[in-house]
């Protein structure tokens, strides 16, 4: 080893027998300087990183507050419009509901009137109205629509069974067809059960070569399980049965 070389071996203790006190010293120094470089560089290194990483945050929180704030926008519209949708749902309901009370109201005015030109068509406000016959498959099938009405101060439900009777002529011989023992409803006695009013269709199957000539509805009307009276109603046969082409 020449005289300039430091061994592998050699203790820190033995580098000022070697290179002496000035030599020592400058190369502590140079070794604290590069330290101190080697330090900066490394904090300068991570000082970057950091201000990278916290634009980076501070970008993605921008982008977050404006996705927020678009979305508390369509929130707020969406809720008005729903408000509106409500109010106007409503606002339909109660025209309804207001048409609903004009009809009924128009109908009790009909059934009034009625009641005063033909009495005979109600019995304490109970009465059919606008029956009509139609010819279905057939010269001897009919299928025939009424409507069902009730006109009372206080309206409760009515219910209770039509029975009817068809008066007319089969092989030249008066003939009268009860549906209590003819078998001409084929599905039987017509029952009802309403408060203001009720849709009625029925059928009719005449036997092979009855000429009809009347129709004549009787019923008894309960109300709270009690009878409250009965009613009959005829009709022509003719003035009822609508002719299709």
């Amino acid at each position: 080893m020449s005289r300039f070389g430091v061994s592998l071996t050699m203790h820190v203790s033995d580098i000022p027998k070697r290179l002496g006190n000035t030599r020592t010293i400058i190369l502590l120094g140079f070794s604290l300087v590069a330290m101190v470089v080697f330090g900066f560089v490394l904090a300068n290194v991570d000082r970057v990183r950091l201000s990278e990483a916290l634009a980076s945050a501070n970008n993605a929180n921008t982008t977050l507050r404006a996705e927020n704030a678009q979305l508390l926008t369509v929130q707020n519209q969406l809720r008005v419009e729903l408000e509106l949708a409500k109010l106007h749902a409503e606002q339909l309901k109660n025209e309804l509901v207001i048409q609903q009370e004009q009809v009924f109201a128009l109908q009790q005015d009909k059934a009034f009137y009625q009641h005063v030109i033909a009495p005979e068509t109600s019995q304490d406000g109970f009465f059919i109205d606008g029956l009509e016959l139609v010819a279905s498959a057939g010269t001897n099938y009919f299928k025939g629509s009424m409507v069902l009405l009730q006109q009372r101060a206080v309206n409760a439900v009515v219910k209770g069974t039509l029975q009817l009777e068809i008066t007319g002529s089969q092989d030249g011989r008066h003939t009268v067809l009860h549906s209590s023992q003819d078998e001409f409803l084929p599905e039987g006695e017509i029952p009802y059960g309403f408060k203001y009013f009720q849709a009625v269709t029925f059928y009719l199957q005449l036997p092979e070569g009855f000429v009809p000539e009347t129709l004549r509805f009787t019923t008894s009307v309960f109300q709270y399980n009690r009878k409250r009276g009965d009613y009959e109603r005829q009709y022509n046969w003719q003035d009822v049965l609508t002719v299709t082409q």
